[in-house]
């Protein structure tokens, strides 16, 4: 059975009840300085739980955008949070809501692993390894159980 790739699921820490999944980042042309990450978030616990930002050391800045059609064009609009009831789960996905890793020191090559952490309304952060590839097809490498 497939576990996943990489260390692609991880938790803020032992009190923590979000999980963050199957995390990976779009390689594009060299010369970009934005690209977009993609992973499923989890809300395990019992109370609703917040990710009020980003942040990826790769990146000056990152945002949580989300696609919509404005007057028949789909448009990227920034969004200030994600909510997630107990029990849900979240993909950021192409075409959907992710994250965008914005002024990047320089764009990774696929199989370059990226950390990338959410910020939590606790204070806490949710951080996760990504990997980097150049579309949502599934990973080179899968470790078996």
């Amino acid at each position: 059975m497939a576990a996943g790739f990489f260390a692609l699921s991880a938790v803020a820490d032992e009190d923590s009840s979000l999980e963050i999944e199957n995390a990976w980042v779009r390689a594009l042309p060299p010369f970009q300085r934005t690209t977009a990450a993609y992973l499923t978030v989890v809300n395990r616990g019992d109370e609703a739980v917040a990710v009020v930002g980003a942040s990826c050391e790769l990146a000056e800045k990152v945002e949580i955008h989300t696609t919509r059609e404005v007057d028949g064009l789909m448009r990227m609009e920034q969004l200030q949070g994600l909510a997630l009831a107990p029990g849900e789960r979240l993909e950021l996905a192409p075409g959907g809501t992710h994250l965008m890793l914005l002024g990047l020191a320089y764009m990774p090559v696929p199989g370059d692993e990226v950390p990338i952490c959410l910020t939590l309304a606790s204070g806490e952060n949710a951080c996760t390894t990504a990997e980097v590839r150049r579309s949502d097809d599934a990973p080179a490498h899968q470790h078996h159980q």
